[in-house]
């Protein structure tokens, strides 16, 4: 398995017994040498994740890493990619899917008011 490609698999979870609804994504790395084998051993990955206070939502996602000068994976190695049309401007966009205030992370525009 060693000389198959990596996948970066994004996973939806739903932590329980919160006093508030949430969902947690994590992008996790896997070899294997498909698409489906990449989302199937993910989803094994999942059940060692999940807990009495995290289950797994049945929803993954994967992307293929292209590593074409080998196995490199380190620094500014991109494991994940989303690509989504949309009609709508650069903050409405980032507002609607990312940065709705409800997220607990921290991100770059936590210090601007606007993207300039």
């Amino acid at each position: 398995m060693q000389n198959e490609p990596w996948y970066g698999v994004r996973l939806v979870y739903q932590p329980t017994g919160t006093s508030r609804q949430a969902y947690e994504e994590r992008v996790i790395l896997v070899r294997a040498d498909s698409y489906d084998a990449a989302l199937a051993l993910a989803e094994q990955y999942s059940k060692d994740y999940e807990s009495e206070t995290t289950i797994y939502t049945g929803y993954a996602m994967a992307f293929h890493i292209f590593d074409e000068d080998g196995p490199a994976l380190g620094p500014g190695v991109e494991v994940f990619s989303l690509i989504r049309e949309s009609n709508m401007d650069i903050d409405a966009y980032l507002d609607r899917f990312h940065d709705t205030g409800s997220e607990c992370c921290r991100n770059t525009r936590d210090d601007e008011s606007e993207i300039g």
